[in-house]
């Protein structure tokens, strides 16, 4: 008789918190859906947000993919963001192509360091010509521009005496896979200081840049900045 009763208990006692844990859903589904509106170590959230998030120790952290990952992405919704692990930085889809949250990149690299912004993979190749080589990340795309070739033609410098050169060189809707190609093929810069400036329209995406290389001795350190221009 004792157990009937208590296991009535029980089974009285589980109705009444299930019941009272379905009326908190219920109550908290039509508050969310009511208020729109999401806060997180926060007393309240901001008027204008959606979602607010507050910590002075910790940060959000994104989702992290490959260029190809990222790429894979089927239909990204407009305003879609994720974490670039080859380009280092934000990417976010504009509604028709995804695009870095960078304008520009800046960086120092030996020869034969890849250096990426975007779609685009510059380098000085280690070997052969020592200038620009350029590479698309994935696909084949149709180049145009030209490019300004500074050439310092002596060990000394300094003076108004000093031995140089200025060339330019134009490539015309040119195709530019996944394997690196020479800008100007005949193109090698024999001693740092020299510069490489290439304006450089990706025709296949309706994009533009301008991308400098300064030699570094022994071509270390070459300076590199990609900065886009549309």
């Amino acid at each position: 008789m004792w157990r009937k009763f208590i296991e009535s208990l029980f089974r009285n006692r589980t109705n009444v918190i299930m019941k009272k844990l379905g009326l908190f859903i219920f109550i908290a589904t039509l508050w969310f859906q009511a208020s729109a509106q999401v806060a997180l170590d926060a007393n309240s959230v901001n008027s204008s947000a959606a979602l607010e998030l507050n910590s002075t120790t910790k940060g959000l952290l994104m989702p992290r993919l490959s260029q190809s990952q990222m790429m894979a992405i089927s239909s990204p919704a407009t305003g879609l963001q994720v974490v670039n692990t080859d380009a280092n930085c934000i990417y976010y889809f504009n509604g028709s192509q995804w695009q870095s949250a960078l304008n520009s990149y800046k960086v120092y690299a030996n020869a034969g360091v890849s250096v990426q912004f975007d779609n685009l993979i510059v380098r000085i190749p280690t070997s052969g010509n020592r200038s620009l080589q350029l590479r698309t990340v994935a696909g084949t795309n149709t180049w145009s521009g030209i490019a300004n070739n500074f050439y310092i033609s002596t060990t000394t410098g300094g003076g108004s005496g000093l031995a140089s050169s200025l060339t330019g060189f134009n490539r015309q809707s040119s195709s530019i896979g996944t394997t690196f190609t020479y800008w100007e093929s005949g193109l090698s810069f024999s001693y740092h200081g020299s510069y490489q400036e290439i304006f450089l329209v990706d025709e296949s995406n309706s994009r533009s840049y301008r991308i400098l290389c300064i030699i570094g001795n022994g071509y270390n350190d070459n300076y590199f900045e990609i900065e886009r221009l549309k």
